[in-house]
């Protein structure tokens, strides 16, 4: 018993360094631990593509080998046949995001404001928001056609309800402390409006804007199948058709890089946007 009580007084007595946590060893892995893993992983996802394709898992008639994909990539992008489908396809995307984007921010904005209009479109966003897309595909046709202006609204549709709903929610959001303490400094509504509701509301708009951002070749996929000429939706589907494996793979390879380029993008303007938070955060 005496021995124990003795231990328990020395670790009481210890100085405060040896209660610290233990240096880092490798500085450079634990600054670049995200890169390292990813590396690893992208390259381990390649090598098992590469295997259930080489190894007879996988019939190469219906998934085509990394490398093979990248030839017919690279070939694609040099003779003009992908090259062609893809800025049909952004400038789809393009116009129906930022129509998207302009329509959900501004009624997201007015529905926020007002919780009278708040609580009158709770039960509209609801149904609509659970609402699948391909549902609602007939409908475009049928009210647009198979030309641009349905492949345009779908693209609208898909990338409007998360804008609309966070931003809802963000402009509902607000502090009311920040808002109280704005009144009894004498600021206007409009001053309230742009100088503390904005700036206050934009950090959490921008995860919806970046799912839109993500919805938006999806959706445009999806709305390319429905008819038409060009678009990488349409190189998909017609290599599909003919059995060009590696030319299908291309033109879905096509897309993720054209979606992780959009993700980069949203992610620098939010940076830039949200630069006055952070410099409060850090202090």
């Amino acid at each position: 018993m005496a021995t124990l009580v003795e231990d328990v007084a020395r670790a009481a007595d210890r100085p405060d360094e040896d209660l610290t946590p233990p240096k880092v060893r490798n500085p450079w892995l634990a600054k670049y631990d995200g890169l390292v893993y990813g590396t690893i992983g992208l390259v381990t996802f390649f090598v098992v593509w590469w295997y259930v394709v080489a190894f007879g898992f996988v019939s190469d008639l219906y998934l085509s080998t990394p490398q093979d994909t990248f030839v017919a990539f690279v070939d694609g992008l040099a003779d003009g046949s992908l090259r062609s489908e893809i800025w049909p396809s952004v400038q789809r995307g393009l116009i129906g995001f930022a129509i998207a984007l302009v329509v959900g921010i501004t009624l997201g904005i007015v529905v926020g404001t007002v919780p009278v209009f708040q609580k009158l479109a709770e039960p509209v966003l609801l149904f609509f928001r659970n609402l699948s897309l391909l549902a609602l595909l007939p409908v475009f046709v049928v009210f647009l056609g198979i030309g641009e202006e349905s492949k345009i609204a779908i693209v609208v549709w898909a990338c409007f309800w998360p804008i609309f709903i966070t931003t809802v929610g963000a402009v509902g959001g607000v502090e009311r402390l920040l808002l109280n303490a704005a009144r009894t400094l004498g600021a206007g509504r409009a001053y309230i409006f742009t100088r503390v509701v904005l700036p206050a509301a934009i950090p959490n708009i921008f995860p919806g804007i970046r799912l839109a951002a993500s919805n938006t070749f999806t959706a445009l996929v999806a709305a390319e199948l429905v008819g038409g000429a060009h678009g990488v939706g349409i190189y998909i589907n017609n290599a599909a058709l003919r059995y060009q494996t590696a030319q299908m793979y291309a033109g879905i390879l096509a897309l993720g890089l054209i979606g992780i380029l959009t993700n980069a993008a949203m992610t620098a303007v939010e940076w830039r946007l949200t630069a006055w938070q952070r410099g409060l955060t850090n202090k």
